[in-house]
């Protein structure tokens, strides 16, 4: 048998090769790998023995020949074929190992040009693995190191590689360059600003296939986006290392991404508690222990079986306060050794650490999060948006009560607008002394949102503040606060009934502040 063997990732060549040579397979390498062969001690020729033509304009014509390609797709079973091969002297290829340029790894560098990630555009291994992805039934394709131990073991247990596993490879190999192109299409795609286009492919891949989905009965896995631009840029779940604890669920999941995004709203030291995607606690302090105690405070009944963001490393303080109730998960950009000794005592935590800085970004930068957009499902189809996001820019705000708020007030209000982005709509927020007393979450009315959240700050609720993700769209939503106590309100404006509230709001003497822009999160 005959293989061509050119690859970009050379994990596991030597292995491979070496295996290659027990089975008498003649190993037939691009200049590259040829090299790294040789270096190896493994006997291998140059593509050129095969094409009797050089590679030409530096390597980017090599493998592209009718004595590469007219042997990795002759149909054995095809007599035309075979007498097609005969007539211009080209033997049949059996085998095809091949992986492509490192264009994702390129453009992820930030000062990486034009020109330099053209230079990464995989021509000819792409070709080669479509064709030998095509031929399967004749031709083994490997563009993936962490398969050629399970196929290695397979042929020699049973002296041939299965049909089977050759359609299995063979999907690989077609998954392969169909992410590797999305990722191209998407880099030069986006340099134009354009996130939206007409057809679109998503590069993906899985990291983790899970116990289940939401719940039992469901099937469920994890997926990450393909290329790694961004993955050492921005924090994120999926880059996250899990440093202890049991298998992470489809439900843990979707709450650790609720903790990180509510803390990378702060600059100062801040803890998040999270159920079920919502804030239940969340406070900011001077230290990081006492942010975790004020978040707890917040509401302890909801925080027990929460999930935790922190925007600072956990300290041993820190993790001793946190050691003291049931967390299912914690996600922070590190932990002491300390820490980590202390929460690790707990078997079943999960301990996640994004090895970078938690913090927020300016608007510009994070026009689309993560460099992606976001997506979710409907039955037939996607939803695709750039991401709410709110940057170190001062929210823009106008006072439209007789009253003002105090430079206090002020403060909280700024905090309490930070929170009540990441409440699933209708949202309210109650906080004082940047720590939120009460959330209402949810709720298919506002004035029900404000009296659960009123309810949960229950006498705390007298002299704190109050945040809606969207305008009230009667009166009784700030009767309701105010006769709770609050004292300032923010919220977006807009509604036909603006006056209303306002009206309300001067008759308890209630500043209210409009910043003209709405938080839905449904």
């Amino acid at each position: 048998m005959r293989a061509i063997v050119s690859v970009a990732n050379r994990e596991g060549l030597a292995e491979l090769a070496r295996e290659l040579q027990s089975h008498e397979v003649a190993i037939y390498s691009t200049s590259g790998t040829l090299k790294a062969l040789q270096a190896e001690g493994i006997p291998a020729v140059s593509i050129g023995d095969l094409t009797h033509f050089p590679e030409i304009l530096g390597g980017r014509v090599k493998t592209l020949h009718p004595a590469i390609l007219g042997g990795v797709l002759a149909r054995r079973d095809i007599p035309a074929d075979e007498r097609d091969l005969q007539a211009h002297g080209i033997e049949p290829i059996g085998l095809v190992v091949v992986n492509l340029y490192p264009f994702a790894e390129t453009i992820a560098r930030p000062d990486t040009t034009l020109s330099e990630a053209l230079e990464q555009v995989d021509i000819g291994g792409v070709t080669l693995v479509r064709a030998a992805a095509k031929n399967f039934p004749d031709v083994i394709v490997l563009v993936r190191p962490e398969d050629y131990a399970a196929v290695l073991q397979e042929w020699r247990e049973q002296g041939e590689v299965s049909l089977e596993t050759r359609r299995r490879l063979a999907a690989i190999a077609f998954q392969h360059t169909a992410t590797y192109d999305t990722v191209i299409a998407e880099y030069l795609r986006t340099q134009g600003g354009d996130y939206f286009p007409e057809d679109l492919t998503l590069p993906l891949e899985c990291i983790q296939r899970l116990r289940y989905g939401e719940n039992p009965h469901q099937q469920a896995a994890f997926y990450r986006w393909a290329d790694t631009t961004n993955h050492a840029k921005m924090p994120s779940v999926a880059s996250a290392e899990v440093l202890h604890g049991k298998e992470l669920s489809y439900n843990n999941l979707l709450d650790l991404d609720a903790a990180l995004t509510s803390v990378m709203s702060f600059t100062a030291p801040t803890i998040a508690i999270i159920k079920h995607t919502n804030p239940c606690g969340l406070a900011c302090s001077d230290t990081l222990a006492d942010a975790y105690k004020r978040a707890h405070a917040g509401d302890p009944v909801s925080a027990f079986g929460g999930i935790i963001g922190s925007n600072r490393v956990i300290d041993e303080a820190t993790a001793h306060e946190m050691s003291q109730l049931f967390y299912e998960a914690i996600i922070a950009p590190d932990y002491t050794p300390e820490a980590l000794h202390t929460l690790g005592r707990k078997k079943n935590i999960r301990l996640l650490a994004t090895h970078c800085p938690i913090e927020p970004k300016v608007v510009s930068t994070q026009a689309l999060y993560s460099g992606r957009p976001e997506v979710r499902t409907v039955s037939g189809g996607l939803l695709m948006q750039t991401p709410d996001a709110m940057g170190e820019r001062e929210t823009e705000y106008s006072v439209i009560t007789e009253r003002e708020p105090t430079l206090e007030e002020l403060t909280d209000l700024l905090f309490a607008w930070k929170v009540v982005r990441h409440v699933k709509s209708n949202a309210i927020v109650l906080a004082h002394k940047l720590m939120v007393l009460g959330v209402g979450a949810g709720q298919m009315n506002r004035v029900t949102s404000v009296q659960l959240a009123v309810e949960k700050a229950n006498t705390r609720a007298r002299g704190s503040v109050l945040a809606s993700d969207a305008y009230f769209p009667f009166a009784d939503g700030v009767e309701t606060a105010a006769k709770a106590g609050v004292t300032a309100i923010i919220q977006p404006g807009g509604s036909i009934r603006d006056d209303e509230a306002i009206r309300m709001a001067n008759r308890y003497a209630i500043a209210m502040i409009f910043t003209g822009k709405r938080h839905f999160r449904h």
